[in-house]
C-alpha cells in the first residue's frame, strides 16, 4: 500500500475500534464471541481508542515509518508464498511449509515474525510503563500506529505471492516452472487503491490536499474503500477476531495464506499479467474491510489482558 492508504486504514482502525468489537468473533469457528468476552474487549477498546485518538497527529509519520525511516521492506513487509498450483513439483525450493501446501522460498520475507515480535515489544512497553514509568504513552501509541503498516501489508495480495518476485538469471533459490509477473503490476494496483483513497481521505479531513491535482473527482472505486462508523452496514463489515490460543504468529501466517489465496484469484496462474479486473472492485472492499478488522484484532491483542 502507498502512503495515503496506510494513513487512511490506520485512521479507520481507530474510528471503528469500539464499534467493531461488537462484532468480535472466534477465529477458529467464525462464531460471534460470547457476550462477556465482547463486553470486556469493548471496555478495553474504548480506552485504547481514546488514547490513539489523542496521539493521532503522529499517524502520518508512524504509519509510514517502516517504509520511510526503517526501510525494512525486503525483510519484513512480505511473506512470499507459492503452491504446487502455481509452481508444480517445486517443494524442494521451500524454506518453510505452512498448512501442508503453502511454501515460502528463501528470502521470501518475514512479515508475520515482525508483527509478532513488535506486538510483544509494545505489550512489554505498556507493562513497563505501568510498573516503573520508563516508557511514555507517546512512545507506546507511536508503536501502535507503526505496527499498523505491517498489518496492512499482510493484506496486499502481491506481498504474499512469490510470483511478484521473479528470480534473476543466477538466482537458484526460486522455482522457474511457473509464471511470474513484474513489480510494475504491483505498483499499478497499489496506485489504483491510492487514487481511490485520496479523495475520501481528503473529504473526511484525514489528510489535507497538498498538490494541485488532489481535487480530482473521486473514481468509482472510491465507494469501495469508504467506511463510515455511523453507517450500520459498514459497521457490520468490520470483524475483529479472538486470536486462537493467543498465538499471534500463527494468526498472522494464516492471514498471509488467505492473502495468497486472493492473489491466486486476482492473478490467474496461466497468465498472471492478465489480472482479473472483474473481481477487483469486490475484492478491494473485502481487503479493506478485513484490514480494518485485523488492525483492531492485533491492537486489542496487544492492549488487552490475556
Amino acid at each position: 500500500m502507498k502512503h495515503t492508504t496506510h494513513i487512511y486504514l490506520a485512521a479507520k482502525g481507530i474510528e471503528f475500534l469500539y464499534e467493531g468489537l461488537e462484532n468480535l468473533r472466534y477465529a477458529t469457528t467464525n462464531r460471534r464471541a460470547v457476550s462477556a468476552t465482547r463486553s470486556k474487549r469493548r471496555r478495553e477498546g474504548k480506552v485504547l481508542q481514546r488514547m490513539l485518538m489523542h496521539y493521532q497527529d503522529a499517524i502520518s509519520e508512524a504509519s509510514w515509518a517502516p517504509d520511510d525511516i526503517l526501510s525494512d521492506k525486503s525483510q519484513y513487509h512480505t511473506f512470499k508464498l507459492f503452491t504446487d498450483r502455481d509452481f508444480p513439483d517445486s517443494s524442494a525450493f521451500a524454506k518453510e511449509i505452512h498448512g501442508g501446501q503453502y511454501y515460502r522460498a528463501s528470502g521470501g520475507g518475514g512479515l508475520p515474525y515482525k508483527v509478532d515480535h513488535l506486538a510483544r515489544v509494545i505489550s512489554d512497553m505498556n507493562k513497563l510503563r505501568r510498573y516503573n514509568d520508563r516508557c511514555s504513552m507517546n512512545q507506546i501509541m507511536y508503536q501502535f500506529l507503526l505496527i499498523s503498516h505491517y498489518i496492512v501489508d499482510a493484506h496486499v495480495p502481491m506481498h504474499c505471492d512469490l510470483r511478484d518476485d521473479p528470480p534473476s538469471a543466477r538466482d537458484t533459490t526460486k522455482p522457474r516452472n511457473g509464471n511470474y509477473y513484474s513489480d510494475a503490476l504491483h505498483s499499478e494496483i497499489e496506485q489504483i487503491w491510492e487514487d481511490a483513497v485520496k479523495p475520501v481521505a481528503i473529504d473526511e479531513e484525514i489528510i489535507k490536499a497538498k498538490r494541485k491535482d488532489d481535487d480530482r473527482p473521486a473514481p468509482s472505486l472510491s465507494q469501495q474503500v469508504q467506511f463510515n462508523v455511523t453507517n450500520d452496514d459498514h459497521c457490520d463489515e468490520i470483524i475483529p477476531y479472538v486470536i486462537p490460543d493467543n498465538n499471534l504468529m500463527q494468526y498472522m501466517i494464516d492471514l498471509c495464506i488467505q492473502t495468497k489465496e486472493r492473489a491466486l484469484q486476482l492473478f490467474p496462474i496461466d497468465d498472471p499479467f492478465n489480472w482479473n479486473q472483474q473481481i477487483f472492485s469486490t475484492m478491494t472492499r473485502e481487503i479493506f474491510a478485513r484490514t480494518i478488522g485485523n488492525l483492531i484484532t492485533v491492537w486489542i491483542w496487544i492492549w488487552g489482558e490475556r
